[in-house]
């Protein structure tokens, strides 16, 4: 019976079958005869906290010594990391100390999953003091390990110290890995320091290790960062002549380079290129190119552009209509920006506190106060807080049609 009911657990746990599996312990709890192992009831904590209920987990945890089973170092890690991903950092940290006084040695995977939580929240020394205390403990690091810290340091700017890292992680007889190489290309790409960023692509190839896409992507958003457009292109070329497909983030990013240096038709033909490549155009990349549109104050190719979105499937979010309507409010236009105010509001989108500041301003400003005073109450309706100044510019924009002031009344 032992074994069947252990076994039962385990399929439904990798089934995905959470409930089930619950169901299965609660009667067997209820009855005395749940007879569960240590691996199975590892594997309900474990798919718990993969379906989100850290709780339900806690509760599977803490019922296992009356069932005679001791949680192991695998049990206690699965819940420190349900901790975590859930976002309850105090309470990973809370069980860790309690594995400890339990008795439960950590293992490879307990240490790096501490380690990645005290580097997301850049608090190094605490992850430092973890990762040194790896080998004394007899706990051999592994890339993985290596990796969760320089990400971390790459994160938080802290370049020096991921470059000595990496220099430790050789020193141990650790081969990088392509993800090593990529964490340190796109920290460096992201510092703007390219020649340092160009150095660890080099080494990467040195070390019989193949660029990868992501790697390209990070190698060509670090040169666009800088500026260097034409270094960037060359990257791209590269990569296509590599075999290497360009993903929707490598043209996204050289789209956005473009539209940046107010180079349009170079914008728009990575567009077409990024369309016949059978890659989905998403509303980002329509997003940076509409944005360089409206500042540069070209509305009629910025109209077209908005207007093709939706032959294309793809549907304008809150933030590409502000920006047309910010683009139409620099160019004069209190018509057009309330027409798309409007055409928001039917398609259920809310337009923010800005575009509706911007609109009436226009619209007081032409005298257009019934108009003004229509979009302060829909402004309203939509939740959204009318500042003093907005009613004060509509209470000036009154008076000024019926040729008086306030101060006629006094």
């Amino acid at each position: 019976m032992a074994a069947s009911t252990a076994a039962v657990v385990r399929r439904l746990c990798v089934a995905a079958e959470v409930r089930s599996a619950l169901a299965v312990l609660a009667r067997g709890t209820k009855s005395g005869d749940a007879a569960l192992d240590v691996a199975a009831c590892t594997a309900l904590v474990h798919v718990c906290c993969q379906s989100g209920d850290v709780a339900e987990a806690r509760r599977v945890f803490d019922v296992m010594p009356r069932l005679g089973v001791a949680p192991n170092e695998v049990t206690y890690t699965a819940l420190i990391n349900g901790y975590f991903v859930r976002g309850h950092r105090e309470m990973g940290f809370a069980l860790f100390a309690e594995m400890r006084r339990d008795g439960v040695e950590p293992n490879l995977y307990t240490y790096n999953c501490l380690i990645g939580e005290w580097c997301r929240t850049g608090e190094f020394k605490s992850a430092r003091l973890l990762f040194d205390e790896m080998p004394v403990k007899g706990v051999v690091h592994n890339v993985v390990s290596y990796n969760i810290l320089i990400a971390g340091l790459c994160r938080h700017s802290k370049l020096k110290d991921a470059v000595q890292l990496f220099e430790a992680m050789r020193r141990e007889g650790i081969r990088p890995s392509i993800v090593t190489f990529n964490l340190l290309i796109d920290g460096y790409g992201k510092a703007g320091k390219m020649a340092n960023a160009l150095h660890f692509f080099n080494q990467m190839k040195a070390a019989g290790l193949p660029p990868s896409v992501v790697t390209y992507n990070e190698l060509i958003c670090g040169f666009c960062r800088v500026r260097d457009i034409a270094r960037a292109v060359r990257a791209f070329l590269d990569m296509k002549e590599r075999g290497l497909a360009p993903t929707k983030v490598t043209y996204t990013i050289l789209i956005a380079a473009f539209a940046k240096e107010n180079e349009m038709d170079r914008a728009f033909m990575m567009l077409s290129e990024m369309e016949k490549a059978g890659l989905e155009v998403d509303v980002q990349s329509y997003g940076v190119l509409l944005h360089a549109l409206c500042m540069e104050g070209k509305m009629m190719h910025a109209r077209k552009l908005f207007q093709s979105m939706d032959l294309k499937g793809v549907k304008p979010n809150s933030v590409l209509y502000d920006m047309m309507i910010y683009g139409y409010g620099r160019e004069g236009s209190s018509y057009k920006a309330l027409r798309l105010i409007m055409e928001m509001r039917k398609n259920g989108l809310i337009p923010n506190v800005a575009s509706y500041c911007l609109t009436i301003r226009l619209l007081c400003n032409e005298g257009k106060c019934q108009e003004a005073e229509a979009l302060i109450d829909d402004m309203e309706h939509a939740g959204l807080q009318t500042s003093e100044t907005i009613c004060r510019i509509l209470l000036d924009a009154k008076a000024r049609l019926h040729g008086s002031t306030d101060d006629s009344f006094t």
